[in-house]
């Protein structure tokens, strides 16, 4: 009886450890800008695997290849199918820069705003809401021309540097 539940052990931790590292090679493709979703695709067969955190870093993939619509639909699944607030509140974000990014900027305040319900100490997701709400919704109405470019202090954020893209636009979250 020892000898099966120690194979069995056995067992478990190799399939755990394949499962790691078909993450990890998944999370190098995101920092190497490979756009290949096979390892996640694989993780998602694994025992246990982690479905909000695999389309998470599947709509990684698919925003850092510019597939915005795409990356909107992992983003949403990730949303509905979170395991952890810490994992909606981050796909809620991604989808507020997604939306922005396609120049839809009621959705993304939508989505920003739902991030802040989650967690309303997410400073970047103020930040992006505010810039929404100053420098488009309200100067829209003004001149008409105003842009998300057009932010004050471009490549100044209030968390200092992280996070910004140098042109005083935040970067998707992909901290998980």
């Amino acid at each position: 009886f020892v000898f099966i539940i120690g194979i069995a052990c056995l067992f478990f931790a190799y399939h755990q450890h394949r499962y790691v590292h078909l993450i990890r090679s998944g999370n190098e493709a995101i920092s190497e800008k490979r756009f290949d979703t096979q390892t996640y695709d694989q993780a998602g067969n694994y025992w246990l695997a982690r479905r909000d955190i695999l389309t998470t870093n599947q709509g990684m993939l698919a925003y850092t290849a510019s597939n915005y619509t795409r990356a909107a639909e992992f983003f949403r699944q990730a949303s509905q199918h979170a395991a952890q607030p810490e994992i909606e509140e981050q796909a809620l974000y991604n989808l507020g820069r997604v939306f922005v990014e396609l120049k839809d900027v009621e959705r993304a305040a939508h989505f920003f705003k739902a991030a802040l319900r989650i967690n309303p100490n997410d400073h970047e997701a103020k930040f992006n809401l505010e810039r929404l709400y100053h420098f488009v919704l309200v100067k829209k109405g003004r001149s008409g021309e105003a842009s998300l470019e057009q932010a004050p202090g471009a490549g100044d954020n209030p968390n200092g540097n992280q996070g910004t893209d140098g042109q005083g636009r935040s970067k998707p979250k992909s901290d998980i």
